[in-house]
């Protein structure tokens, strides 16, 4: 399958999954990037670093600025975003070897650290799993099919 069908599969299973769980999977796009990046573990664990590091940093902002909404989630983005470029370009000069490490996406960090925020660390990080596994086996049996 390409690319675009598992993020609509991943929005389709992820809006599933909201509606008979009332848990959200990090974010409607989430699960489908998680299921494309399956083979990337170095990729997936510097989104999560990020995405936690994000969670802090808006809970610390939190104490002394009035955020809520739409500002809220515009400061997850941002903060996601900015921190990415801050490991992206600290990395390598820890470890050479972190040369070329990047997170999923630019956004996705932040997506997911706003979910984290709402309902906590452990159930947002079990349904990203649950519904981006269960993508990765509707790809394959897809492409088994086909």
């Amino acid at each position: 399958m390409n690319p675009e069908a598992y993020l609509v599969l991943g929005v389709v299973l992820g809006i599933l999954f909201m509606e008979l769980t009332d848990v959200s999977p990090g974010g409607l796009i989430v699960p489908g990037y998680i299921a494309l990046f399956w083979n990337r573990p170095d990729r997936l664990a510097l989104s999560l670093v990020i995405a936690l590091l994000t969670v802090a940093v808006i809970r610390l902002a939190g104490r002394t600025l009035v955020l809520f909404g739409r500002r809220r989630f515009a400061l997850f983005l941002l903060a996601g975003f900015a921190i990415r470029v801050a490991a992206e370009f600290l990395l390598p000069m820890v470890n050479p070897a972190f040369g070329g490490l990047e997170a999923i996406g630019w956004l996705i960090p932040g997506i997911i650290a706003s979910d984290m925020d709402k309902q906590g660390v452990p159930k947002t990080l079990l349904a990203a799993v649950a519904v981006a596994g269960l993508v990765s086996l509707v790809a394959l049996a897809v492409e088994y099919v086909v």
